[in-house]
């Protein structure tokens, strides 16, 4: 759009002077050549290539349910969400999708070879106008928006890269010789403060007391097993060398901004794509380039899907794109004000025969602050 702008903008001879009939006439016949495309007849043309544009795609998620699970971003000794270990996301390459054919414009003529646009294109002759109407919103569209929203947003001062997470972990307990297997859902609360050479200081609880089930089942099952663990809580404790998304903070100050580069750079990494992609942009430790950078990556992925509205565990509403693949279906919530990543959600197909496991992952606060708890080791 912004190059049709500005071809048009140059060709337009009425910046000046009044043009002349035959610098009309070139106006003209450089918007019929620019406007071809979004014709009802160019939409089939072949010598114009597709009309529609590439959508989303989904690459595997990290494993879940672990303190030091990748969507959160923690540091320290992992701890699986399923009792026997295999609570485990396998990383999968994304697999591009053919979206069905859809004109980016809609074009409604009055007069050919005319043209106002909204932001200000001026048409020499005073002819009628034709209208141009925006195309309904997709994820690319969205993505795009939100992606002006993070590269101007306000960055707060402060020593610390503080963030709080809230992440609702799948365990699998239970044994065929005790009833059966089960999943306990658990709320599992992370803070962290990181200074600007990686040293961090965490604390995390697990509210065993605050637990939910997918299904009545699961919560009988629970309940005949009996009392569960203790809620687990750690005092504050030191992190060193902290990373996020794998990367060191030094890392994540020297990633590219071009967003080709980045996304090279972070399919080279410990992570698979989108988690990755998730961490950094919850991040108060990117920067806003650095995050509408992000956008542009994943608005590169085949096969995204627009859920205009959607609400996480918290009551949060926000606009979601969700990505899918054989074993994971990943909703990023965002704040449709901001731009900023309110969480996701990820729905498992693969990790226990039978049934679909959902965890939610929400990013309760991300931002700076001078204070940090004092640490006992």
């Amino acid at each position: 759009m912004n190059d049709l702008i500005a071809t048009l903008a140059a060709e337009d001879p009425a910046r000046a002077v009044t043009p002349s009939a035959a610098e009309a006439a070139r106006m003209d016949e450089t918007l019929r050549r620019l406007l071809a495309d979004a014709s009802p007849a160019a939409a089939d043309d072949r010598r114009l290539g597709p009309a529609d544009d590439p959508r989303l795609g989904a690459a595997g998620a990290p494993p879940a349910g672990a303190a030091a699970d990748p969507r959160l971003g923690a540091a320290g000794t992992p701890r699986t969400g399923a009792a026997d270990g295999r609570s485990r996301r396998r990383a999968a390459a994304p697999r591009p999708s053919r979206a069905p054919r859809r004109r980016a414009w809609a074009l409604v003529p009055v007069a050919l070879g005319t043209l106002a646009l909204s932001l200000g294109v001026a048409v020499p002759g005073g002819k009628t106008p034709a209208v141009i109407a925006p195309q309904p919103a997709s994820a690319a569209t969205v993505l795009a928006e939100l992606r002006g929203k993070a590269a101007t947003a306000t960055v707060p001062n402060g020593r610390y890269a503080y963030q709080k997470q809230l992440a609702y972990v799948s365990h699998m307990r239970g044994s065929t010789g005790t009833g059966g297997r089960f999943v306990v859902v658990l709320p599992h609360e992370l803070e962290q403060w990181v200074d600007a050479d990686g040293n961090a200081v965490g604390k995390e609880v697990i509210h065993e007391d605050q637990a939910t089930f997918p299904t009545p089942e699961d919560e009988a099952a629970y309940e005949r097993l009996g009392e569960g663990p203790p809620p687990y809580q750690s005092g504050p404790y030191r992190i060193r060398d902290f990373k996020v998304a794998g990367l060191t903070v030094p890392e994540v100050a020297q990633l590219p901004t071009d967003p080709t580069a980045l996304r090279s750079a972070l399919e080279r990494g410990q992570l698979a794509l989108l988690p990755a992609t998730a961490q950094l942009l919850a991040s108060p430790i990117a920067s806003a380039q650095l995050k509408a950078a992000l956008f542009s990556v994943l608005k590169s992925l085949p096969g995204a899907r627009l859920v205009p509205s959607a609400q996480d565990l918290q009551g949060r509403a926000g606009v979601g794109v969700e990505f899918e693949d054989d074993a994971w279906r990943t909703l990023f919530l965002f704040d449709p004000d901001t731009g900023a990543l309110l969480g996701t959600r990820s729905i498992g197909k693969q990790e226990v025969p039978g049934r679909t496991i959902s965890d939610w992952w929400l990013v309760v606060d991300a931002t700076r602050t001078d204070t940090a708890p004092k640490t006992a080791r």
